[in-house]
């Protein structure tokens, strides 16, 4: 017992040193830290106006509490099927169709043989996600103009009739989703850029060797090597299934187009921000972080089965 707790105490000094010794690095993770406590964790007590009846001029937390009866009116709503609808058909398409282009963009510039074309063309992909929400949108809407778009000239000029792409339902998800390619593809490949500059390049070069092909060492080699990566890239994807960004689709949205391009997160902003149903707009988007959750841990749980490789 006694050599136990000498055991124990020495331990404990040895982990006190390592962590003096380190102080600088828990210094620099201080301030990400303190931030994700105050902005992610403290707002966490909101929740609690999901279930109550929030009235302006209350103090938070003095409410008449109303059970489920804000989920019970979002179930029971008659947009209710068509922004789930949205929701899902516009994650599925934004987190898993476009989810192989930066894998295919990072293969095809670590394997460029010209350093000039690779860094132009990595800085090229990389700068429109610099550009702001706001200026994609005019970029879009100066193209797809009704009039006085360029799409609609040409389209003019070839003998076809024009088309009402921000006014057209079914133009909302191609846009959406265009945009998202454009401006998040070289982003999104840095990821994958770093993991394929730490496959062996030993292995790769016995490959050439052996008389092995560009894409039988892609094939082979280098996507076995960062498949962890990808996995971990879809998991999260899949956490923020329901997470659409609402900036975006709200600058698409008209009343023309409403019926596709409502989801949920413009209906959270809608009635939480211009309405002030702040007690509502809690519980739909309450809802909208559990199915997030579950579909994330659902995944995790596959992929460890499956791949034996998770986040958790």
């Amino acid at each position: 017992m006694v050599e136990h707790e000498k055991k124990k105490r020495f331990n404990l000094r040895l982990d006190q040193r390592q962590i003096w010794k380190c102080r600088e690095l828990y210094l620099m993770i201080f301030p990400a830290l303190a931030a994700l406590i105050v902005f992610s964790y403290v707002p966490m007590y909101g929740i609690i106006m999901g279930f109550q009846d929030v009235r302006i001029g209350n103090s938070f937390g003095n409410n008449e509490w109303i059970g489920l009866y804000h989920f019970k009116r979002f179930f029971e709503s008659f947009w209710f099927d068509k922004i789930i609808r949205n929701t899902v058909v516009t994650s599925l398409v934004s987190h898993l169709l476009v989810w192989p282009i930066p894998i295919t963009l990072a293969l095809l510039l670590h394997n460029s043989t010209n350093k000039y074309i690779k860094k132009i063309s990595q800085m090229s992909s990389y700068l429109p996600h610099l550009l702001s929400t706001v200026v994609v949108i005019s970029i879009i809407s100066l193209f797809c103009s009704g009039d006085s778009g360029l799409i609609n000239i040409l389209l003019q000029k070839f003998g076809y009739e024009k088309i009402s792409f921000l006014g057209d339902p079914e133009w909302v998800l191609p846009l959406f989703t265009i945009s998202g390619v454009w401006t998040s593809a070289g982003y999104s490949a840095i990821v994958y850029l770093g993991a394929l500059s730490s496959v062996d390049e030993q292995m790769v070069e016995a490959a050439r060797i052996d008389g092995a092909s560009k894409l039988q060492i892609i094939w082979h080699i280098q996507l076995p090597s960062i498949l962890p990566t990808v996995v971990t890239m879809l998991i999260l994807n899949m956490g923020s299934l329901f997470s659409v960004g609402a900036e975006k689709m709200l600058l698409l949205q008209s009343n023309l187009n409403l019926e596709t391009s409502e989801i949920i997160s413009t209906y959270v902003y809608k009635f939480g921000m211009m309405q002030a149903q702040y007690g509502f707009s809690t519980a739909v988007g309450l809802f909208q972080n559990i199915v997030n959750l579950i579909m994330m841990i659902s995944v995790n749980a596959i992929s460890r089965k499956v791949s034996q490789t998770s986040i958790i």
